[in-house]
């Protein structure tokens, strides 16, 4: 069996035969969601099926995007988009098919020119259409909308701050 993780379906196996008869929490090391283990176990790593599509009153079906994969269509690629300003106001966008990407002023994917950055401050990873900034144990941190945080999922009307640097995080169709 599997516990799959109801925020961003991440699967792990699970030895139903050592679990206790109370209900287990779980928090979730990728999202940080916490979730009772039992409610949320499936026969597979992908989790429960999605209920079918409703039929329209003349008969018509519509799917929804997650459906279509199940008819044979292929998943959509997504993109993971990112505006760097820097200190001195110009911006640079970086686009990349990753679903990690890590930003810093060293040895990172994104390098910064900030010294108030960490040489690998924090990561970026999209999970399906979804983004999730992690600070990577940074010496001065990292905000989101002036809140410092250690992991937070992120829209792209969010502001990100390293340093003296703004990154707007988004994610596109391609």
């Amino acid at each position: 069996m599997y516990f799959v993780c109801p925020s961003c379906r991440t699967a792990l196996r699970v030895d139903t035969a050592k679990l206790p008869r109370r209900l287990v929490r779980y928090r979730c090391k990728r999202c940080g969601t916490a979730s009772v283990v039992q409610e949320n176990l499936h026969p597979s790593p992908a989790g429960p099926e999605p209920p079918g599509p409703e039929p329209a009153p003349d008969g018509t079906v519509y799917h929804h995007v997650s459906d279509l994969q199940h008819l044979g269509v292929p998943r959509a690629s997504y993109e993971l988009v990112l505006e760097v300003e820097t200190q001195d106001g110009r911006v640079e966008r970086h686009a990349f098919q990753e679903s990690r990407v890590t930003v810093g002023r060293g040895n990172a994917r994104v390098r910064v020119p900030d010294p108030l950055v960490s040489r690998v401050h924090l990561e970026i990873e999209r999970v399906q259409d979804r983004v999730i900034v992690k600070d990577l144990g940074s010496t001065n941190g990292t905000r989101v909308n002036d809140r410092t945080v250690s992991a937070e999922f992120v829209t792209e009307n969010d502001e990100i701050r390293i340093g003296n640097t703004r990154i707007r995080v988004r994610v596109e169709m391609c």
